[in-house]
């Protein structure tokens, strides 16, 4: 039952709450009123018509007219109840207008035709209110009134024999309460099941929503995540009205990391999310796709200069410097841009900024990039390539070059590099330029180098001692066990010519994690072979790490012998590494010598190991033994 008491709610959500299990109290004794009402116009409007056969006169108008008010009453309150949402109050008021006038149809009967075997009527309607009363405000006063009335007909009529009315009133008060809280009970035990359902599916609802925000935002800048992203996109693009992807690959920020923590690149990485936001038309998204990616999505059609204006003024935002406490920390950006077309899905679009971005993070210098025919066609080229590589026999296809080292104090060579040369039956000769990076993505890198292995010590058992024939080893070689177990058999199928084969190592392939590194050369060590360290000064080593090393040779990386007539720092940096590798007992060799005059002046800093078009190109097998007793003249 409800309570028409007021309480003072401890909480608004207590206040809520009743409110809430009040609306549902009254929504369940809806259907009670609305039968209550329909049965008390049926009953008035039968009684009506039977006043008109058993009266007349002022008692017909009197007795006539309250039922047929009391049924008219009934029926419009009926539709009432039925058609809107009807306050507790409100059905208080319009049940106690029905029962009232109920009442009144007995009164003036009893004061027409006094009949005492139809003052049940009375107990009657006791049950009847009870049965239909919201509160326990209204179930006390309608049960009220209807044993008062009973009582006031008897006391008018027959006060004498008052004395066994007041047991039935007692009777039928007792009764109509204990039948009304009866069903009140019921249908609040119904109530308070239904609430708790309810409440359990509001609550599952609010975590569904509440993962499906979490599998949809980045939970460090709140942006969309990747998974958002693409649906968004996927979406657009379904729509066929137009839509520009742009993907941002930030420069510079593991810099940030490395200076100054990890904390300091979170902060960066919120602020470069509310600068995109900020600069984002209402209908465009903002997505942090990666770790230092970001993705835009602008749907419609856009006027192409418009859209690169605005890539830039993004990329200006990104360059703007970042306050991070007492220290200001500054990155740069590279845009690749796409514009859908009518027959892309999502990834297809997405692939051609995503390649537009790599171009120009990796080829521009940053800036941004779009997408054109020519990438498309570059693309098509590179699947063809990849096509060839993936079918080809390295047996017969992936051939050595053999680049002599020549000693500039005898002009005498001492050694070979095998280099790897792709002769594709489909496609002809392929630069190595191109292929190996393509070979690393495809997984085939250590294939080309156990083949690399093979030729060089098949040179080895032909060259004169002592000179040796070096190999490159990949990051993905000193990656992979099984690469390396691999490798261990075949030099150990080989008795005597390990010992003549050097592994070139890059110092990226070395820096990415120096304990497998060094573990992985060890076994090729243990075979006999040495290790060299390849395009020295190109990577991030510092010489406390180059010394935990086992090197026998470093080979200074030629982009430091370009200028190194006129260039002090390249002249600096090869003059300290010459002096590094006599002070630590290990060989020199300079790569990328191609006239007299760099030789001259790497001769001047003390190289004496050269590698270079000056003194000869990539030889065949046979040309490199042809080349053994050429004088290469300094």
């Amino acid at each position: 039952m409800i309570s028409s008491e007021g309480r003072n709610s401890s909480s608004p959500t207590a206040a809520a709450d009743r409110k809430t299990v009040t609306e549902h109290l009254v929504a369940s004794y809806r259907p009670l009123h609305r039968i209550f009402m329909l049965t008390a116009t049926a009953y008035y409007s039968f009684v009506t018509f039977a006043h008109f056969k058993d009266e007349a006169g002022l008692d017909l108008l009197i007795l006539a007219g309250t039922s047929a008010t009391t049924a008219i009453a009934a029926l419009v309150i009926w539709r009432i109840v039925a058609s809107l949402n009807v306050s507790v109050l409100r059905i208080e008021l319009l049940n106690g207008l029905v029962q009232l006038l109920m009442l009144l149809n007995v009164l003036f009967y009893h004061m027409v035709h006094y009949e005492p075997a139809k003052l049940v009527y009375f107990p009657l309607l006791a049950v009847a209110f009870a049965m239909s009363s919201v509160t326990q405000r209204s179930l006390i006063i309608s049960v009220a009134t209807a044993i008062a009335g009973m009582i006031l007909v008897i006391m008018l009529a027959s006060p004498s024999s008052i004395g066994p009315y007041v047991f039935i009133s007692i009777a039928t008060a007792v009764t109509a309460i204990g039948l009304s809280n009866f069903l009140r009970g019921v249908i609040e035990r119904e109530v308070g099941a239904r609430l708790k359902t309810e409440a359990a599916m509001r609550e599952s609802r609010r975590m569904a929503e509440a993962n499906a925000r979490l599998a949809n935002a980045d939970f460090l800048t709140g942006l969309p995540n990747r998974r958002q992203f693409m649906q968004s996109l996927s979406i657009m693009v379904e729509a066929r009205q137009g839509v520009i992807v742009g993907l941002i690959d930030l420069d510079g920020f593991k810099g940030i990391n490395d200076a100054f923590g990890h904390g300091a690149g979170d902060r960066v990485l919120i602020q470069v999310a509310r600068r995109l936001n900020e600069m984002m038309p209402p209908e465009g998204l903002v997505a942090r796709i990666g770790g230092d990616e970001f993705g835009l999505l602008m749907p419609g059609q856009h006027d192409a200069l418009a859209v690169l204006t605005g890539a830039e003024q993004v990329l200006v935002a990104i360059r703007t410097p970042f306050e991070l406490g007492s220290a200001v920390a500054q990155i740069s950006g590279s845009m690749g841009l796409a514009d859908a077309h009518p027959d892309d899905t999502a990834e297809s679009v997405l692939d051609r900024a995503d390649y537009a971005a790599y171009e120009a993070k990796h080829h521009n210098n940053g800036g941004v990039i779009v997408f054109s025919e020519q990438h498309l066609a570059d693309i098509q080229q590179t699947r063809q390539t990849e096509r060839a590589l993936l079918q080809a026999d390295f047996d017969t296809e992936i051939i050595p070059a053999f680049q002599p080292i020549i000693d500039a104090r005898t002009g005498l060579v001492c050694g070979f590099e095998a280099l790897a040369r792709w002769t594709s039956v489909e496609l002809g000769p392929v630069s190595p330029a191109r292929f190996i990076p393509m070979a690393e993505r495809l997984g085939l890198v250590p294939r080309i180098t156990e083949r690399m292995v093979r030729h060089a010590l098949d040179l080895v058992a032909q060259l004169p001692a002592p000179l040796r024939v070096s190999v490159n080893l990949s990051v993905h070689d000193l990656a992979s066990a099984d690469t390396m177990r691999r490798l261990s058999d075949i030099l150990a199928a080989t008795p005597g010519g390990p010992s003549r084969l050097d592994f070139e190592i890059t110092e990226t392939a070395v820096m990415r994690d120096i304990d497998e590194a060094n573990q992985a050369l060890l076994i090729l060590l243990a075979h006999g072979a040495r290790i060299s360290l390849d395009d020295f000064g190109t990577g991030h080593s510092s010489l406390s790490r180059v010394q935990k090393l086992p090197l026998d040779r470093i080979k200074i990386d030629r982009s430091f012998v370009a200028n190194i007539q006129t260039d002090r720092a390249s002249q600096a940096i090869v003059k300290t590494t010459l002096d590094l590798c006599q002070n630590l007992g290990i060989s020199c060799v300079v790569e990328g010598a191609e006239t007299l005059e760099q030789v001259n002046a790497l001769r001047k800093l003390g190289a004496v190991l050269f590698q270079g078009y000056y003194f000869s190109r990539p030889l065949t097998a046979d040309a490199a033994l042809a080349s053994l007793s050429v004088r290469h003249v300094a």
